[in-house]
């Protein structure tokens, strides 16, 4: 009787991973809000954005869209095309943007959209690649608008490229060109002006060269 209680507390023992030699299996546990997203690694590239308690962004967005950092690039953080962010954003990182911002975008670096952006946009310089933009742009560097974008609103910038279409007035510091597929409906101030043969401006011009 005293053998087989011994054995019988052994079999317990090495069941419940006392046994020598045999570590207890790691317990799974999980988040009383649920299971953690499986997003990319380099989502850290998120926190380069403040967002600020005023305006905090609500996030829409299949189970594959991410914010990610891009080693080695210029492009920091990338913003993917079946995302959707409703709130402002607050970077210093440069940005890709394919998806859609619903609130304004302010960087200290370099922005290229090709999604759609609902709001002011305040960046060292914008590149508009077939996509469409809702509101004001203010740009200390250059701002190129490529064939097949549309922006409703003013820019305002060092110097500006245009071969889409664009409603609103554009003011450089320097110069602007406009391409063959440009199509402008406002006006215009600028240091000097580049235009060529069937680019088309409906409102005023105001060239001039410094004094």
């Amino acid at each position: 009787m005293k053998m087989q209680g011994n054995f019988l507390k052994a079999v317990d023992e090495l069941m419940n991973g006392k046994f020598s030699g045999i570590k207890p299996e790691a317990k799974e546990f999980s988040s009383p809000e649920g299971p953690e997203t499986d997003l990319e690694p380099g989502l850290a590239a998120a926190a380069d954005y403040d967002f600020s308690e005023k305006a905090q962004p609500e996030f829409t967005a299949s189970p594959r869209a991410s914010v990610r950092r891009i080693d080695g690039g210029s492009v920091e953080a990338v913003i993917t095309g079946d995302m959707m962010i409703k709130g402002n954003i607050n970077s210093t990182a440069n940005i890709s943007i394919s998806g859609t911002i619903l609130g304004d975008v302010s960087s200290e670096g370099d922005v290229i959209v090709k999604g759609k952006v609902e709001g002011n946009i305040s960046v060292h310089s914008l590149s508009v690649e077939g996509g469409s933009i809702s509101g004001d742009i203010v740009s200390s560097g250059v701002v190129t608008i490529a064939d097949g974008s549309s922006i409703d609103g003013n820019i305002k910038a060092e110097r500006i490229e245009v071969n889409g279409r664009i409603i609103g007035n554009l003011d450089s510091a320097t110069k602007i060109i406009l391409h063959p597929k440009s199509v402008i409906e406002g006006n215009i101030t600028a240091l000097e002006l580049s235009m060529t043969e069937g680019a088309e401006l409906k409102g005023a011009m105001n060239v001039h060269k410094k004094s």
